[in-house]
């Protein structure tokens, strides 16, 4: 039996191109899933204070105005993926302010130390009621954890 091509404007003929092309997609799409790198952890670094009585708002301020203000720089050339300060809504305990960062990969900070160095010589700080960091809070402790991509929601 002779093969007779279809008509190139035949709707069964679109329709197979198509499928064919979807097909080809998902099978280029499964092979390069499967070159691929599993994801890595990446570091979340986590900076405890303890701000002085009556000055968490403040302190939270110039975290926002100073550190954020960097952070922001950072993230804007792929140094950091996110940061986000909290509170505890207390003057209580041993720590009240929490900040986190995260990294893209499981190095942290150490990763981008020198390009943030950069940043951080660039900046002015600000202070927030003519107080500076020390003025309303310390740092109590850092931490570094790591957030595995695989199990992340996003």
């Amino acid at each position: 039996m002779e093969h007779t091509p279809m008509k190139p404007s035949s709707p069964l003929t679109r329709r197979t191109a198509h499928l064919l092309l979807l097909a080809g997609g998902l099978a280029l799409g499964t092979a390069n899933a499967a070159e691929t790198p599993i994801a890595k952890d990446r570091a979340v670094e986590l900076t405890f204070l303890k701000a002085k009585p009556g000055e968490r708002e403040n302190l939270k301020r110039f975290i926002v105005l100073n550190w954020f203000a960097m952070d922001k720089v950072a993230k804007e050339q792929g140094l950091m993926s996110a940061f986000t300060v909290m509170d505890t809504g207390t003057d209580e305990g041993v720590w009240n302010v929490l900040v986190s960062v995260t990294y893209p990969d499981e190095k942290g900070y150490d990763g981008i130390a020198p390009a943030f160095e950069k940043i951080r010589r660039a900046h002015s700080t600000v202070l927030v009621e003519g107080k500076a960091l020390r003025d309303l809070g310390a740092v109590v402790e850092t931490r570094r954890v790591f957030e595995n991509l695989a199990h992340a929601t996003q």
